[in-house]
């Protein structure tokens, strides 16, 4: 505070803050940045707060996706950086999540693709997929082509029995590790979106 003359006092103003945010980069360039846009809405729309979120696409193999992620991070006001992967048959994949086990990213592995996640708001399924069978499964559920664009409808008031099946126990992945086919560890980063704790 400082004092007027006269006496008054007058209230120093305080600095303006900006909004702390998620950076989420991603190995695909369409299926996941959408699905993250559409949930960030969709988790508005349902009265949960939400974190500010900026999603950024990484250029397919893990490394890219660390590299790319680290030059944005760089430039931006983030409180967290994820990275949402896939197992395929990336060569860089443990290396990446070596690094961010001690470095200040987090990395979402789905196994063996992004889509089993997307599976799980339609089907608790606890087989093991290929890519293949993925894509034959997402057509039952309204997905066309190569799986690549969400359907219009598609279901993101399921996205709690998505995290129920990935949470559990044969299916429970760690942040930054490779879990078993089928898996993800996206209801980690679906809990950052909500401002919760990755475990609750």
């Amino acid at each position: 505070m400082q004092m007027r003359k006269g006496g008054s006092v007058r209230r120093a103003r305080p600095g303006r803050r900006e909004n702390k945010k998620l950076l989420v980069v991603t190995e695909g360039e369409i299926t996941e940045i959408q699905y993250v846009q559409g949930l960030t809405q969709h988790l508005r729309t349902a009265g949960v707060t939400v974190v500010p979120c900026t999603v950024q696409r990484g250029g397919g193999e893990p490394s890219r996706v660390l590299a790319r992620a680290r030059a944005l991070a760089a430039k931006g006001d983030y409180e967290a950086v994820w990275l949402v992967v896939d197992v395929d048959d990336h060569a860089t994949l443990d290396a990446v999540l070596r690094q961010c086990d001690t470095g200040s990213e987090t990395v979402v592995v789905s196994n063996p693709q992004f889509e089993v996640w997307l599976l799980w708001h339609f089907t608790d399924s606890t087989a093991p997929h290929t890519a293949g069978s993925l894509k034959k499964e997402l057509r039952r559920h309204g997905f066309v082509g190569a799986c690549k664009h969400l359907p219009a409808d598609f279901p993101f008031d399921r996205v709690d029995h998505a995290v129920g099946v990935a949470k559990d126990k044969s299916r429970a992945t760690a942040l930054n590790t490779r879990g078993p086919n089928p898996s993800s560890s996206m209801h980690l980063l679906v809990a950052a979106l909500q401002g919760r704790a990755a475990g609750t």
